[in-house]
């Protein structure tokens, strides 16, 4: 087993961990700089955006577990769960505000509990180096424009 602070971010972990990260960006910067629709647009559609990434990250914790009976334990299906649940719960709700905190707070979920799981051995070694960085992105932007809301 690689050691997680030995292991190296493969170039496509890279591409399409951070690429999708790009909208997150542009939708709080829409928000801030945007004339009205604009920053409307941008928060429903930065709430439909988060709630795919991060069922689609959910998708890829079960997806790792098919390969690998240590991270098929219920533990790991229920976090795969909770991933889920999160965007889900995100999705429906009416205010804008709230669902841009639940967001937020499934990343920092998502970023806590892949890092550990990459360090025991339950998710690839690289997400402890790659979840991080990436999911501040998502989290960060989130954030900025729950402000404006």
């Amino acid at each position: 087993m690689e050691h997680p602070h030995r292991s190296r971010i493969p170039i496509d972990s890279l591409v399409f961990g951070y690429v999708p990260m790009l909208p997150f960006v542009a939708a709080a910067l829409g928000v801030w700089l945007l004339p009205a629709p604009w920053p409307a647009i941008a928060v429903w559609l930065v709430v439909i955006w988060g709630g795919l990434i991060l069922c689609f990250v959910g998708g890829v914790r079960r997806g790792y577990g098919f390969g690998n009976d240590r991270a098929s334990t219920p533990a790991e299906i229920a976090t795969m769960l909770v991933y889920f649940c999160l965007a889900g719960f995100a999705l429906f709700l009416p205010w804008p505000r709230l669902a841009l905190l639940v967001l937020a707070a499934g990343f920092v979920i998502a970023a806590a509990l892949d890092t550990h799981a990459a360090r025991r051995g339950n998710a690839p070694a690289h997400f402890a180096k790659l979840r991080p960085p990436q999911f501040s992105i998502a989290v960060v932007s989130l954030l900025v424009i729950a402000l404006a809301v």
